[in-house]
């Protein structure tokens, strides 16, 4: 018998990990290199499309600054791949962790975060929205205004 581990065919992290090595041509479309990067849980209703897109129109911003990408629940994406293929300077997580993305760092709720040469803005659900609504207050004063509407961080 062996006395070490062969870790190559162990199971050290789960097969749920690999997704941070797999390739995301099938969600990011490439060459649509847009300042703002909304990464959402998907919709539920057309009514949370609906909320997200009066949120967009308050901050100022157009279809040519954003791409917004809904994630599944559970769903894993390697952050360094959407980095590389899009180039976002401001992230809006909503609904969404940064454990997702395979990032291991606590942000600050509903305020703008400094990380990996970006600023993001975590917030709770668009449904969740519907039953705190001052979390949307919160948002608002402490993240959106600041960056998009006093432009703390130069224009989009």
């Amino acid at each position: 018998m062996n006395k070490y581990v062969n870790i190559i065919e162990s199971n050290i992290l789960g097969e749920s990990w690999d997704s941070f090595w797999a390739d995301i041509d099938n969600i990011v479309i490439e060459g649509s290199l847009k300042p703002v990067l909304i990464l959402t849980k998907k919709y539920e209703s057309s009514a949370e499309e609906i909320q997200l897109q009066k949120m967009l129109q308050a901050c100022n911003l157009v279809a040519e600054q954003y791409n917004i990408l809904q994630l599944q629940e559970q769903q894993l994406v390697a952050w360094h791949q959407i980095k590389e293929k899009l180039s976002p300077k401001f992230i809006l997580l909503i609904g969404t962790s940064p454990s997702q993305l395979g990032i291991s760092a606590l942000f600050k709720l509903n305020e703008f975060n400094h990380f990996s040469d970006c600023i993001w803005i975590p917030t709770l659900s668009l449904k969740e929205w519907e039953t705190q609504p001052e979390t949307k207050k919160q948002l608002w004063t402490g993240g959106l205004k600041p960056i998009f509407i006093e432009k703390s961080f130069g224009n989009i």
